[in-house]
């Protein structure tokens, strides 16, 4: 009865650490969040750098 005992806390323990595993993947960024992250680089960071390039080589 022992053994089966610690064959069943193993088999849970191992599906608890499956599970925290799946948890700390990393995740990229959604896609909305692409799209917002596109649209500020169009249309903050696109600007500025024109903007300093204009200055310096023109």
């Amino acid at each position: 009865m022992t053994e089966e005992l610690g064959k069943e806390i193993l088999k849970e323990l191992r599906e608890i650490n499956e599970k925290l595993d799946q948890i700390n993947e990393p995740r990229g960024l959604s896609t909305p969040m692409k799209f917002v992250a596109l649209l500020f680089g169009c249309m903050v960071v696109g600007p500025i750098i024109l903007l300093i390039m204009s200055r310096v080589f023109g």
